[in-house]
């Protein structure tokens, strides 16, 4: 499977942040980040940093070369659950629109918006699953 193939699709950039493809502008702001640690006296190993970021190929590459560290470990559990849930939720809200919509259409009458309910619901489930996986991400890398 293509598990550390690098993504290139708009969909991907939102899934898969970590595969993204890094572009050269994402490179000239890596190394200015750096020289601006250099010149505050934070960054004792500039040049490998800077070395890393030129041969970085994704964002997960990219930003354990700014942040020093070698790789960040994240849990398999807290890289699948944001889309996981967002699959879930989209299928459940697909289906409750369709019951909605055809109970409306059948009898004739509109029993309020009863369907918004799971579907905002879960909307900030999966909310709180990406902001749960983007604050981990931002502690691993030290921000």
């Amino acid at each position: 499977m293509s598990e550390n193939r690098p993504v290139a699709t708009a969909v991907g950039r939102l899934l898969w942040p970590e595969r993204t493809r890094v572009t050269e502008l994402d490179r000239k702001l890596a190394v200015t980040r750096i020289e601006h640690d250099r010149a505050e006296g934070r960054c004792e190993d500039a040049e490998v940093r800077l070395a890393r970021v030129r041969v970085a190929t994704t964002h997960a590459e990219l930003d354990s070369a700014v942040s020093g560290r070698s790789g960040s470990t994240v849990p398999p559990i807290l890289e699948a659950a944001p889309r996981v849930g967002l699959a879930v939720w989209v299928v459940v809200s697909l289906v409750n629109v369709v019951v909605y919509l055809t109970l409306g259409m059948v009898s004739g009458q509109w029993d309020g918006p009863w369907v918004l309910w799971p579907v905002l619901g879960g909307g900030l489930l999966v909310l709180g699953l990406w902001s749960t996986r983007e604050r981990d991400r931002r502690m691993r890398l030290g921000d």
